[in-house]
């Protein structure tokens, strides 16, 4: 049915899948002007803002993840895995596919119509990303275990959000490995639990496509955590720009952040930014380093069309560090059409932090 389908599936994806992709456009007045790498804090201030501080494409890149009402919640069993008391294993996964840097040469249309499954335990879908309406969709779910999606991208990009829960161990022997298993047609994946407790990875494919798995473990009594998903990259005088949306660990836009990043008078790679909440109050800064992934092949600019990887901490307007983030981008001449996706997670107790709470890793 799918593939008898497929031709007004495409004829309708090429007038509606742009709409995720932005033209090179004028930096706003706020945002010109030579950049502060040199401050504590990049210059920024905890003065309230604009939502989305006056971005409207920030705002709509916000609407972007969809709340999904997943049937499976309904099945016999699972709200006692749901339940704040449960000792159930709780990992959250976000998965994008497609082009992460917009590209507006792009006519060729990507399936991705695919599968997750895990092995051992139940999958509730919280958000689904850039689904366009009468072409990606899920299927109706019966297994627990499966989630299946059929979905088509070109310039942009198509994804989900999760919930993965792993019941407790009752068998005094052991079960066998818990696995969390992606299939498409492009690309397929295996991952362990091991990984998703702390996971970021995008895998770039021969035809300028990517993937990209974002996930965590929540402990029982968890710090607040979440996703941050945007754009990296450079304007009109060379100056790095990032801006993302702060999304909570179910993808809910929970804040906006405005930031930029270079290198400073010591030679350090440094990023700031300044997180708010949804109408614009003062949630902390971002003070913390980036690089590019290496590459032998590079000229002088390639700088401005690489990928790397960047970390920091998240600070209170006293200048306390109460959290920290970290992940990756892929850069572009124009900041609008990088992109950058990461995780972040604010400490329960900025005295005493957790044990791994720190930049190397959470």
């Amino acid at each position: 049915m799918i593939k008898r389908l497929l031709p007004l599936i495409l004829l309708a994806a090429l007038m509606i899948w742009t709409a995720g992709c932005s033209d090179r456009g004028t930096e706003s007045a706020t945002e010109s002007g030579t950049l502060n790498l040199e401050d504590p804090f990049g210059g920024y201030t905890s003065a309230a803002e604009k939502p989305a501080f006056g971005d409207t494409e920030l705002l709509s890149e916000a609407e972007a993840d969809e709340e999904y009402d997943d049937p499976i919640l309904l099945s016999p069993g699972v709200d006692l895995l749901t339940s704040e008391d449960s000792e159930a294993g709780r990992y959250q996964m976000r998965i994008l596919c497609g082009k992460f840097r917009c590209d507006w040469t792009v006519t060729e249309v990507t399936d991705w119509t695919g599968s997750l499954t895990v092995s051992r335990g139940v999958e509730i879908i919280r958000r689904v990303i850039h689904f366009e309406l009468g072409q990606d969709y899920i299927p109706t779910r019966t297994d627990p275990a499966l989630i299946e999606w059929v979905s088509f991208t070109t310039v942009h990009n198509d994804g989900i959000a999760v919930d993965i829960l792993i019941p407790p161990d009752t068998d005094a022997v052991g079960p066998e490995p818990v696995t969390v298993t992606f299939e498409t047609g492009p690309y397929n994946r295996a991952f362990s639990l091991e990984e998703l407790m702390s996971l970021d990875t995008i895998v770039y494919l021969e035809d300028s496509n990517a993937v990209a798995f974002h996930a965590f473990k929540l402990d029982h009594v968890t710090c607040r955590r979440g996703f941050l998903t945007g754009r990296w990259g450079y304007n009109e005088n060379d100056e790095g720009r990032f801006r993302a949306v702060w999304r909570s660990r179910y993808g809910q836009a929970a804040g906006y952040v405005r930031g930029h990043f270079g290198v400073n008078e010591d030679g350090h790679k440094v990023i700031f930014g300044k997180l708010v909440s949804r109408n614009g109050q003062f949630e902390g800064f971002i003070r913390g380093t980036y690089d590019h992934h290496a590459n032998r092949n590079a000229d002088g600019h390639a700088h401005r069309r690489s990928g790397g990887w960047f970390q920091g901490g998240i600070y209170d307007a006293d200048g306390v560090e109460i959290g920290v983030l970290r992940g990756k981008y892929r850069s572009h001449p124009w900041f609008k059409n990088g992109f950058l996706q990461g995780r972040w997670k604010l400490r329960c107790n900025s005295i005493n932090p957790e044990p791994d709470d720190n930049h190397e890793g959470f």
